[in-house]
């Protein structure tokens, strides 16, 4: 009874050290010691939730996975989007809010809509460039 209770020991401190070791960090100068040595961490602290203009035409992801457009314009927390449509014909504005936003990155912006949901959004009036 004794040699399985330290068995199971043994393998449970075996698989918490495999688990502290594939911790990956990228962030130059940011270090962490873990029983099993120092591991770099990767703090992404270039991506903001805060609408900037360098957001202006990078694509626009849904929840799901699909392209749903790009970024056409910001106004302070609002998104304007350019969606649908086929080489800039038949498509709309629609407006979104910082709250509709899951993540960014610097190739995309994710929403929390599904591309059915972004598709039913009304039009804006805003003016298109």
């Amino acid at each position: 009874m004794t040699s399985r209770i330290i068995l199971a020991a043994t393998l449970a401190l075996g698989t918490a050290g495999a688990a502290l070791a594939d911790v990956k960090v990228n962030t130059p100068g940011a270090r962490v010691d873990t029983p099993a040595g120092p591991v770099d961490i990767n703090v992404d602290v270039g991506s903001s939730m805060k609408p900037t203009e360098a957001w202006i035409g990078r694509a626009v992801y849904s929840s799901d996975g699909k392209n749903v457009g790009e970024v056409a314009a910001i106004s302070g927390d609002s998104v304007y989007v350019d969606v649908g449509g086929f080489l800039g014909i038949g498509e709309s504005r629609v407006l979104l809010d910082n709250g509709n936003l899951e993540a960014v990155q610097p190739d995309r912006i994710t929403l929390k809509m599904t591309e059915a949901e972004v598709k039913s959004l009304p039009p804006t009036n805003a003016e298109k460039n």
